[in-house]
């Protein structure tokens, strides 16, 4: 039997290098409705808790994670999730967040600012199973 070393086992997996940022996903992000209540004029969240299966690796020392983990939640959502441990918060919401944000990214990677209505079609799809689906003020 052969028997096989690995020769360095100091793996380190978060990157060195700062989180890429993207104005354009930002401002799509401001156009959906919160994740939570549903309520429009967003702001964008950023998910400070790391889940290396998804490659995301949390934030660094003064800094926010990339903007593809940034979810749309209403000023008074953002500062509850800020007021508390942040997975206790999405957990009691019902959300995984690193999949929600994975799937709006994805959308709005592949289609522009023509993913829209499919993002909020799925953030409001999730609200109404939930029975808080709001209607859009205009």
């Amino acid at each position: 039997m052969t028997a096989f070393r690995i020769a360095n086992t100091n793996f380190d997996p978060a990157p060195k290098r700062k989180p890429a940022k993207s104005k354009g996903y930002l401002s799509f992000i401001h156009s959906l409705p919160c994740v939570v209540s549903g309520a429009y004029g967003v702001e964008a969240a950023h998910l400070s808790s790391p889940a290396l299966h998804f490659g995301h690796y949390g934030r660094g020392k003064g800094s926010k994670a990339p903007d593809r983990w940034a979810l749309p939640l209403s000023p008074t959502q953002h500062r509850i999730q800020h007021s508390m441990n942040e997975m206790e918060f999405w957990r009691r919401a019902g959300i995984d967040p690193h999949i929600l944000a994975l799937t709006i990214f994805g959308l709005w990677s592949d289609m522009s600012d023509e993913a829209e209505p499919f993002a909020a079609a799925i953030i409001n799809q999730r609200l109404a199973r939930a029975g808080q689906l709001r209607e859009r003020e205009i």
